[in-house]
């Protein structure tokens, strides 16, 4: 009699259906009592993505949960949003089923019963538009991550010679450093010629420069060092072309602020000119509706990757404890017997807080109040 009295999850979705990803093939469930059959496998080719969707659409489903397989699960998921359904985009933490066997079959039916008593939630996701965006900057993140490979593979190149001209410059890839990487590369041996590339604003003098120039000219690292130089120049060129696709990018947007007025604070990139990073902040100003580097210590490209990661809609978060928690900034709720218990933020992924603890990071070495803060000054038209 207990047994029969005994409560029953409630049923949330009466009609949804759950996914199992693969690289391969998809397997997808629906509701046993509803269907025959109730599980189907499907290619990943895009007419079997097509086949899938209208297959889900002939049995009136509305409610598709599916798991962030890798990166498998896109082409499948802007097919079924397209289509007008509500995807649940999970996080495969959340799918782990109890211990015992395991198959796609049970997998996909796991999805299916989960979201059928609404035990699962979605992930967030921008629009189509920022997330076109956000590719474009992570994109230009990994170009730039490949050009730093190359500089420390031509700073290699360089002390396996000898030649110390990183204790004496700062930045190799500055105007005099590359001035002297290419000459060294065209091949030039001598410190007194090399050293006379010198740009006036290097504080080493050029007998300085000259007595970290004497080395040992080793032909394989000569090669090394030429190879490194010219994949650092390809980057360049590349991490330019970036630049100019996020700007069309940006430009695609719905403008929130068409009046955008002077930066507060000096915006400067190894990569991109002064008149560049004016325009692409007055865009960031549009786009997001407020000016995210009047904060201390963010600048331009901290601002962009928030802006694609978060993009100007934040309504998916309640309250920006929610915001906090998802970025994984804040801790976890862990209370037994009435006492919180002491627990470490979780370890979660994401770019948006990387760039926000970069942010707080550089914060102790900022040497302004964020309490006393200066208005921005006016532009031309007195705003």
């Amino acid at each position: 009699m207990a047994r029969k009295n005994q409560k029953r999850f409630e049923i949330i979705h009466h009609h949804c259906a759950g996914i199992d990803v693969g690289s391969r093939e998809h397997w997808v469930a629906v509701n046993p009592e509803q269907y025959d059959p109730a599980v189907r496998q499907f290619s990943t080719f895009t007419d079997d993505l097509i086949a899938l969707a209208d297959w889900l659409q002939s049995l009136n489903i509305s409610v598709v949960a599916m798991e962030a397989t890798g990166v498998y699960w896109i082409p499948l998921f802007e097919v079924l949003d397209a289509r007008g359904f509500e995807v649940y985009l999970v996080n495969s933490r959340a799918t782990r089923q109890t211990s015992g066997r395991k198959s796609d079959v049970l997998d996909c039916q796991w999805i299916w019963q989960l979201m059928t008593h609404g035990l699962l939630s979605g992930a967030f996701r921008p629009s189509d538009e920022i997330c076109s965006m956000r590719s474009l900057v992570r994109q230009r993140a990994n170009k730039v991550c490949d050009q730093a490979k190359s500089i420390n593979r031509m700073q290699k190149a360089l002390s396996q010679m000898n030649i110390q001209l990183a204790q004496v410059i700062s930045d190799i890839t500055g105007v005099t450093g590359l001035k002297i990487l290419r000459a060294i590369v065209q091949g030039e041996r001598s410190p007194e010629k090399l050293s006379a590339l010198r740009d006036g604003r290097i504080k080493a003098d050029q007998e300085t420069i000259a007595r970290s120039l004497h080395g040992n000219w080793r032909a394989e690292h000569l090669h090394a060092l030429g190879q490194e130089l010219a994949c650092h120049d390809f980057l360049e060129k590349q991490i330019a072309e970036c630049d100019q696709a996020i700007a069309q990018a940006l430009a695609r947007l719905p403008v929130l602020q068409p009046e955008t007025g002077l930066p507060c604070k000096p915006l400067r990139s190894a990569h991109r000119s002064a008149d560049q990073q004016l325009a692409l902040h007055q865009a960031l100003i549009k786009v997001m509706g407020v000016d995210l580097t009047a904060i201390p210590t963010i600048g331009i490209d901290i601002a962009l990757v928030l802006a694609s990661e978060l993009g100007p809609d934040l309504s998916r978060f309640p309250t920006s404890q929610h915001l906090s928690s998802w970025l994984g900034l804040a801790p976890p709720t862990r209370i037994s017997g009435g006492k919180p218990l002491p627990g470490k933020a979780p370890k979660i992924i994401n770019r948006a807080a990387q760039a926000l603890k970069q942010a707080a990071s550089n914060a102790r070495q900022d040497k302004s109040f964020y309490w006393r803060q200066p208005p921005c000054p006016p532009d031309a038209d007195g705003h």
